[in-house]
């Protein structure tokens, strides 16, 4: 594979993870600003992988956004589904009100999870593109925090994935790809 340059994806990369990142705790336009972050992170992966002939990283982003996505569009259906469905007057009791807590929780943690595999599969795609070692962490702080976000802990995870994210965009080599070897032996022979 000749050698390509892929410092302006390196920096989309980076910049769309912070802005996911900083977006998440700005109220109001903070959701905008972590929008604005997952499409830059997407536009980057999608550059990188056209640059390196490998789309593992972006589809399996893609699969990620979507799945969380279609998964947040079913916690809400359901939620005011509920809701709606119900005669008018008719409140909750409070055994109903905890399983309906119970159940949103639930599939909210499952989200986190199917979003996080495929987020997981794209940075571990990253790692072998790239070499950078932080790729490799990130995936396996995405993975233990979706896996303990049941309990809580595991937002904390998620949260220390994100910044592995950004340095390992940071880290990123600017160019990726090796140069032929009859081009290196070329180089080294000197008159």
């Amino acid at each position: 594979m000749a050698v390509v340059n892929v410092s302006s994806e390196k920096n989309m990369g980076m910049w769309g993870a912070i802005f996911a990142l900083v977006g998440g705790f700005i109220p109001y336009v903070g959701g905008i600003l972590s929008l604005i972050g997952f499409i830059l992170i997407l536009l980057a992966l999608k550059g990188i992988g056209d640059a390196v002939g490998d789309e593992r990283p972006f589809k399996n982003y893609l699969y990620a956004v979507i799945f969380a996505i279609g998964g947040l569009i079913v916690i809400l259906a359901l939620l005011f589904g509920t809701f709606a469905i119900a005669p008018a007057g008719w409140r909750l009791s409070e055994s109903a009100g905890i399983g309906l807590a119970i159940l949103l929780f639930i599939l909210f943690v499952a989200l986190i999870i199917g979003a996080a595999y495929f987020q997981k599969r794209a940075w571990l795609a990253m790692y072998e593109i790239t070499g950078t070692k932080e790729f490799k962490d990130a995936a396996t702080w995405i993975w233990w925090g979706a896996l303990t976000a049941i309990i809580l802990v595991g937002f904390i995870l998620l949260l220390v994935a994100r910044v592995f994210v950004i340095i390992a965009f940071n880290k990123m080599p600017s160019e990726l790809g090796e140069e032929p070897e009859q081009a290196r032996a070329e180089e080294e022979v000197i008159w």
